[in-house]
C-alpha cells in the first residue's frame, strides 16, 4: 500500500542515514502524500477487491512462498491490511504513515505503528524479512528522478534495518519501457490533475521492471525478477479493469542481504 499521512500532518522529508553530514535528503510530494491519506482512508473496499479478484489472489499466494518462516517480518507501508497469510511469521510490524490506530482485534503477534518508508523508525538489522507491497509508485517526489531516488532511499532503508541473511520481497506494479517513456513525458499533467476533484486517485509513477531490478540490486546484490500471473481483471487507478486494456503487470522481486 502507499504511503502517507494520518492523524496529523504527515512528515514528508526525510534525512538520508548520513543526512547530519550535509548528504542529499529525499521528499515526498506534499499534494501528493495528502491525496494518498484521503484516498486510501475512504477507499476500504480495496481490501475486498483484492480478496475477489484472481490477480490479486496470484499476487498473495506469490508473497506467501517468500514470507513463510519469517521470525520478525517489516511490512512497509502496509496501511493496517494484510494482503498475505499472516500466520506465516512469528511476529510481524507493519508500518505506514497512514496507521492512525491498529484495526480491530489485530492478532497478538502483529504490531502497528506509523512510519515513513524512506526513514524507517527500525533499528538496524532488526528483521530477517521485509516486505514492501504495491509501495513504490506511491513515493512520488517532484518530477521521475525525485521519485527515483525515493524509491533508492526506501530500498536503503530496507536494507539497514535487515540483519545478514535477511530477506528483501518487493511486489510492485510495473510497466514496459516504452508506456514508461509516455508516462514519464506527462507525470507533470497528471500530478496537476490529481490536485483537482477530477481525480480521486493520488498520481502514481510506475516503472519498467528492469530499473527496480536495478535499484534493488544496486544495493542488495543479485535480485531476482519474477512476473505474476495475472487474472482478466487488474486494478488501475483504484478501479477494475479488464487486465487487457492495462499497461500494468505485477512484479515480485526478491533478494538478500550479504
Amino acid at each position: 500500500m502507499s504511503i502517507g499521512g494520518a492523524g496529523k500532518a504527515p512528515s514528508q522529508r526525510s534525512d538520508t542515514a548520513s543526512g547530519a553530514r550535509g548528504e542529499a535528503r529525499h521528499e515526498q510530494e506534499p499534494a501528493s502524500v495528502l491525496k494518498n491519506a484521503r484516498f486510501f482512508r475512504a477507499n476500504q473496499s480495496r481490501a475486498e477487491q483484492w480478496s475477489s479478484l484472481e490477480t490479486y489472489r496470484q499476487i498473495r499466494r506469490a508473497i506467501d512462498g517468500h514470507i513463510a518462516g519469517a521470525e520478525r517480518l517489516l511490512d512497509v507501508g502496509n496501511g493496517g491490511v494484510f494482503h498475505y497469510d499472516t500466520s506465516l511469521a512469528q511476529q510481524i510490524v507493519g508500518v505506514d504513515l497512514f496507521v492512525g490506530r491498529p484495526p480491530a482485534g489485530p492478532d497478538a503477534h502483529i504490531s502497528l505503528r506509523q512510519g515513513d518508508a524512506l526513514a524507517l523508525p527500525e533499528p538496524d538489522a532488526s528483521y530477517d524479512v521485509v516486505l514492501v507491497s504495491s509501495v513504490f509508485h506511491h513515493l512520488v517526489g517532484g518530477d521521475a528522478d525525485a521519485t527515483m531516488a525515493n524509491i533508492r532511499q526506501a530500498v536503503s532503508e530496507a536494507y539497514r534495518v535487515l540483519e545478514p541473511g535477511g530477506r528483501f520481497v518487493v511486489m510492485e506494479s510495473c510497466v514496459s519501457a516504452r508506456f514508461f517513456a509516455l508516462e514519464r513525458r506527462l507525470f507533470g499533467s497528471l500530478r496537476r490533475l490529481a490536485r483537482t476533484p477530477l481525480m480521486r486517485h493520488p498520481a502514481t509513477l510506475q516503472f519498467p521492471a528492469e530499473v527496480i531490478a536495478d535499484i534493488i540490486a544496486t544495493r542488495f546484490g543479485d535480485t531476482v525478477t519474477t512476473p505474476i500471473p495475472v487474472g482478466h481483471w487488474i486494478l488501475q487507478f483504484g478501479r477494475r479493469w479488464p487486465t487487457l486494456l492495462t499497461p500494468a503487470r505485477p512484479y515480485l522481486f526478491t533478494a538478500h542481504k550479504a
